[in-house]
């Protein structure tokens, strides 16, 4: 984190407090406008140090250690809660979430340095399938014996890193049997490796969602 702290300071340094008169010592860097220009940006703010860091990584996976520090400045300081430039530049490659561009923001960095294809339309398309599992069942999603609404109390992940797949578990109101459900699937039966996993839940709360 010791390093980070000159990178973060700088992103904040960049935007002028409100109602501030005073010219800063140094010019405000103007917020990106496309992913290009992002990646630009963080080669000039990082330090080097922390770019020789990156450069150590074996994948892009390892860029989410900054989810929660670099990653954060990103998305409050580059607008991407906000609907900033940059923002509607990456929600038209099809990445429709902050947490989401941020990440793909420092994903793609690490690819650039490692001079490795981006990849942009299979995050797009990991990321669009991802809040597609992760969504409530909606209220069509009932009893296939006879229609009667499922109470949904409990979720389990059961995908990969390449394919997110939730697994939504409730009662039947009427018969009260455990149903299943996926948005790429609908309301079934569970089988009885999922069954197992609904046992221990029962007993242990704190499994859900793993």
């Amino acid at each position: 984190m010791r390093l980070l702290l000159p990178f973060l300071f700088s992103l904040i340094a960049c935007w002028s407090a409100p109602g501030e008169d005073k010219p800063s010592p140094a010019a405000p860097l103007e917020a990106p406008r496309t992913l290009e220009e992002a990646h630009q940006q963080l080669e000039g703010l990082l330090s080097k140090e922390e770019l020789s860091r990156i450069d150590a990584m074996k994948s892009e996976k390892e860029m989410i250690e900054y989810h929660l520090s670099v990653g954060m400045a990103i998305r409050n300081n580059w607008g991407l809660w906000g609907g900033s430039p940059l923002a509607v530049h990456l929600w038209q490659l099809g990445f429709t979430h902050p947490d989401d561009m941020s990440n793909v923001i420092l994903q793609t960095f690490w690819c650039k340095r490692h001079k490795r294809d981006l990849r942009l339309e299979e995050r797009a398309d990991y990321y669009q399938a991802y809040w597609k599992a992760a969504a409530d069942p909606p209220a069509s999603a009932t009893d296939p014996a006879d229609g009667s609404a499922v109470e949904w109390s409990m979720s389990f992940g059961a995908g990969t890193d390449e394919k997110p797949r939730q697994i939504n578990v409730g009662r039947s109101v009427k018969s009260g049997r455990w149903l299943a459900y996926e948005y790429n699937k609908g309301v079934y039966v569970p089988d009885a490796e999922l069954m197992k996993k609904i046992a221990v839940f029962q007993v242990d709360p704190f499994v859900r969602k793993q």
